[in-house]
């Protein structure tokens, strides 16, 4: 065989290859890319951010009629299902900040049809902006097809798959959220709380996390400004932040500088849940309903729950 021969050969079983591996993502559509998902489920299994992001084009259009964004305290136990008369998918994403949210919003947006549009407010979206991870990246879109990242998910995906139903967080992620039960089941979150108050009274408590950045703002701005020109139903809560944190001098000093920048993103047609007001005080005041002193149990998110969808259904 030439060497011109040899050449030729070697790149059409490359092409060949190359056709495959696309082919075959396609018709498995992990993420539910490509063509009518319409009541098809897909549940997150690993690397959350990219997943959430992924669905964002065409499995959360196709399937449900609002969203949950937010960061950890709004994906962990936060089970939407429990909404009635909703189909609300939680799109929110453990360590995400707007910007990142951002990214799959847009999608939503873009290609959805959505009635409600959910936002959990805390000082921990807006505390930076950009992308902290390599998660959200645009790329990988086309990545699904074919790439080290395909790759590495699916290996990722057996691993978690092998341990489904006894100690994954993501056991039961086909609407979105997670359950941080199992990764935070050994936190006292009473001595969490303790410990966070301690800080408070000894000025060591980090006060960048309550801090709002510029672009961050404007971009958490953009997003309620563009969900409200399409009519969206906007349910903003302010996190129940645990009421002795809360009720801190030095934390509450801090907080309303927060408060006051972000009431001005809100006007009277949203619907406004206030969770640090005395009326939600079964639920701050109430150590069980964190998993770590910060985070919700099962209890705490089921009572939140339980509260948007009763403002929801009025």
């Amino acid at each position: 065989m030439t060497s011109k021969k040899f050449v030729k050969k070697t790149l059409l079983i490359i092409i060949g290859i190359i056709i495959f591996v696309i082919s075959t993502n396609i018709y498995i559509n992990e993420f539910g890319l490509f063509g009518n998902v319409k009541n098809k489920q897909y549940r997150v299994y690993v690397d959350e951010k990219t997943t959430k992001y992924l669905y964002s084009f065409n499995y959360i259009p196709s399937n449900f009629d609002g969203i949950l964004v937010g960061p950890s305290l709004s994906d962990q136990m936060m089970n939407t299902q429990k909404i009635e008369n909703h189909k609300i998918y939680n799109l929110s994403m453990d360590g995400g900040n707007i910007s990142e949210l951002k990214f799959a919003i847009d999608n939503v947006l873009k290609f959805g049809n959505i009635k409600t549009f959910i936002i959990c407010l805390d000082p921990y979206i807006t505390k930076n902006s950009g992308t902290k991870s390599s998660q959200i990246n645009k790329k990988e879109y086309y990545g699904s097809l074919g790439s080290l990242f395909i790759i590495k998910y699916y290996v990722k995906k057996y691993l978690e798959y092998k341990k489904m139903g006894t100690n994954s967080i993501y056991y039961d992620s086909y609407w979105g959220y997670t359950d941080n039960e199992y990764a935070k089941k050994d936190e006292d979150s009473t001595l969490n709380i303790n410990k966070n108050l301690s800080s408070l009274d000894n000025n060591n408590y980090d006060y960048s996390s309550l801090k709002i950045d510029k672009v961050a703002y404007n971009e958490l701005k953009e997003v309620i400004e563009r969900v409200r020109k399409n009519n969206i139903k906007i349910v903003a809560y302010y996190y129940p932040t645990p009421k002795k944190i809360f009720e801190h001098p030095n934390f509450k000093l801090h907080y309303n500088e927060y408060r006051l920048k972000i009431d001005k993103l809100l006007n009277n047609d949203d619907i406004v849940i206030d969770f640090t007001t005395n009326t939600y005080d079964y639920i701050s005041e109430n150590d069980n309903s964190y998993s770590d002193g910060g985070h919700l149990s099962r209890l705490g998110a089921n009572n939140v729950i339980k509260v948007l969808n009763e403002k929801l259904n009025q």
